[in-house]
């Protein structure tokens, strides 16, 4: 029976999902591991494709198909609860199916994960092969969730852990939410440092309005610590708007004011009720080898 297990979201990106398995196959091959692999297909409307011919090292592969689009965080958490289910010892690694995260270190992160088995193992980013836009929004993005939260939350999804932590990433319902956000909330967390690798194929699809909503989800997870800091902001700069009159201190009070409720809007549309019945969102489970 395979002792590691790998989580991979994908809609659509079945040559990616190709290439990355070869690589995991290779890392794994290193240290003579055996691994099953879960793919997480949020729907996807390209004809599935997938080349096990090789993977030696990859003694098992299925997919779990859902029934709806739901987006890549909803499609983890979906898995980590089937995962759970089957109440089994694994180490658990979570990771992209674009490239992005660097395969190159699946070996160091559940080498890392089976030594501290009471940690979530994350690979916090350093370097990132993005166009300088999304460098700095990325940037502007972790300061203000920092200043919201007071959480640097600089990994996303790339992450190993024993399975026996799957109760503390399903304690509440922040899975439904954002992988990161969950982590730093429920666990003990342990970096590692990677960079960010370039996707294998084409331009990420990603738009501006995506990645603002992703960022709200984030938020989402500390909503009450959001709330109590936003108060406590605004009483400041309220008082520093009297002493010194400037409509920039205006322009801060309404923009905290906009996230709290876009916060509450966000909450609404991840439909909360969902999260109980994830089980039920799966139409069926294909098995590959």
């Amino acid at each position: 029976m395979p002792k590691y297990l790998f989580l991979i979201p994908l809609y659509n990106d079945w040559r990616s999902l190709n290439l990355l398995l070869k690589k995991i196959n290779l890392e794994l091959s290193k240290k003579k591991r055996v691994a099953e692999i879960i793919i997480l297909n949020d729907a996807s409307i390209s004809k599935k494709k997938i080349f096990k011919k090789q993977l030696f090292f990859l003694k098992r592969i299925k997919i779990i198909n859902l029934k709806t689009n739901l987006g890549s965080q909803k499609a983890i958490s979906i898995g980590l609860k089937y995962v759970s289910n089957l109440k089994k010892n694994f180490i658990i690694t979570v990771m992209d199916s674009d490239g992005e995260d660097d395969p190159s270190k699946i070996n160091e992160m559940i080498d890392s994960a089976e030594k501290t088995s009471d940690h979530i193992i994350v690979s916090s980013r350093t370097k990132r092969k993005e166009i300088l836009i999304f460098r700095i929004l990325y940037r502007i993005h972790l300061f203000l969730t920092f200043v919201l939260t007071g959480k640097w939350i600089s990994f996303g999804n790339y992450s190993s852990f024993d399975s026996k932590n799957l109760s503390k990433l399903q304690k509440n319902n922040s899975s439904w939410f954002a992988l990161s956000s969950t982590i730093i909330k429920n666990c003990k967390i342990k970096n590692i440092y990677a960079e960010r690798k370039k996707r294998f194929f084409d331009r990420s699809k990603v738009s501006f309005l995506s990645l603002f909503f992703h960022s709200l989800r984030i938020v989402s997870v500390f909503q009450k610590r959001v709330l109590v800091n936003s108060i406590l902001y605004i009483f400041v700069l309220f008082f520093l708007n009297i002493i010194l009159d400037n409509y920039i201190l205006i322009v801060l009070i309404f923009s905290l004011i906009f996230i709290n409720v876009s916060i509450l809007i966000a909450k609404e549309y991840l439909e909360l009720d969902q999260f109980d019945r994830r089980i039920d969102l799966i139409e069926n489970i294909d098995k590959i080898k």
